[in-house]
């Protein structure tokens, strides 16, 4: 009797199990609990695109966020292919595309292949308040890794349809320009936050770091000067970049002795010059850029003549001073060599006063131009003032 009373109670007790069980294998968890391990991202390929350059240790910086059996691989490509992007070929690789537009804009597309030919997907717009320096490369480091993670771990993604969309606009959108519609209204938008991405230590050494950079170097410059020829000038300068941005440069510049004839005079000019230049630079110092400066400029020279026309020997007179103060306006390109530089500039120089040149008991007078037109070589190497 008492065993009759057993079986009800057990099949009441599996009749109670089967749909719970049923219930868990039904739905598939989109993460993992805390006492699961979580599977391990075995592969992640990267492809980094547009003005990277800005960081050459942005893929390290990746790198460094995933532990040692995780294989990064990067591919070198010009443009996102959209195919690519859509139809992601490995089951056990994350790809990221991460472009970077005007210095302070940057996307990251991520894609995951799943069986059954499925994809899932994930994409990131971020702005760089101070473009990617230090800090942003940190800060987009940190947004690879942890959209990798949460697209291999199932903890978040994008709408197949919300992706479409923000890779239709990658062409036709201006370089820099945010996602309108519903594709800003969904995609995750990451701030930059140096307070909350990096650990005290890190702020610490971003704290640091100086916006200011100083530099050094020597230049050559030749101008055309009406009668007086052409005037070289070697030098060397001192400049500070606020930023990679603006610049500040001072010179200090040696007229190497010239002549010039003056009928029945020759007048010989040697002097020095000084320059104080403001201006405006296109890009950091690790890549092809171009500044473009105004400021102002004197040149203290001695004018010496002599007279040779009819004598058996030249006859030296009185030397005079003069100071000639100018305007100029100049462009420059600027070719990197690791922390140093090769640049050739044109300049014009436009005199404040002109000198005239006059010989007694002769008629008319030789002047300097009212324009002097230029160009320059330079080389320099710069480095952060800041001992870190």
């Amino acid at each position: 009797m008492a065993r009759r009373e057993k079986w009800p109670v057990a099949v009441l007790c599996l009749c109670g199990l089967c749909p719970i069980v049923q219930s868990s294998q039904a739905s598939p968890g989109s993460s993992f609990g805390e006492d699961e391990p979580k599977p391990l991202l075995s592969r992640v390929d990267i492809a980094l695109i547009g003005d990277v350059e800005q960081d050459p240790l942005l893929f390290e910086r990746i790198r460094s966020l995933f532990p040692a059996q995780t294989a990064l691989i990067r591919r070198d490509v010009d443009r996102i292919d959209q195919r690519a992007v859509l139809l992601p070929e490995r089951a056990d690789t994350v790809y990221i595309w991460i472009r970077v537009t005007e210095r302070t804009n940057a996307r990251v597309y991520l894609a995951l292949s799943e069986e059954g030919g499925r994809a899932r997907y994930l994409f990131r717009e971020i702005r760089l308040d101070a473009g990617l320096d230090e800090v942003g490369g940190e800060t987009l480091a940190e947004v690879a890794h942890s959209s990798a993670q949460a697209l291999w771990l199932r903890e978040l993604q994008t709408p197949r349809q919300t992706l479409v969309a923000a890779l239709e606009r990658e062409e036709e959108l201006p370089r820099g320009a945010p996602l309108r519609g519903d594709a800003a209204a969904t995609a995750p938008v990451t701030v930059t936050s140096p307070d909350s991405l990096h650990p005290p230590a890190a702020r610490r050494a971003d704290a640091r770091a100086s916006p200011l950079r100083l530099a050094l170097g020597a230049s050559d410059t030749a101008h055309t000067s009406g009668a007086e020829g052409w005037l070289h000038e070697p030098g060397a300068f001192l400049a500070f970049e606020y930023r990679a941005l603006l610049s500040l440069r001072a010179a200090v510049r040696y007229l190497v002795p010239a002549e010039f004839d003056l009928p029945p005079a020759r007048v010989g000019l040697s002097g020095v010059s000084g320059e104080l230049r403001a201006g405006w630079l296109s890009g950091d110092a690790k890549r092809m850029r171009v500044r473009l400066e105004a400021g102002l400029g004197v040149l203290w020279g001695r004018a010496q003549a002599s007279i040779v026309v009819d004598q058996p020997k030249a006859r030296a007179l009185d030397a005079q001073d003069f100071e000639r103060v100018y305007a100029l306006a100049a462009a420059t390109f600027e070719w990197p060599l690791g922390p140093a530089w090769l640049a050739a500039g044109a300049d014009l120089r436009v005199p404040v006063r002109t000198t005239s040149y006059e010989v007694a008991g002769q008629s008319g007078a030789s002047l300097s131009p009212a324009l002097s037109p230029g160009g320059s070589l330079e080389v320099g190497i710069g480095f952060d003032p800041v001992v870190r």
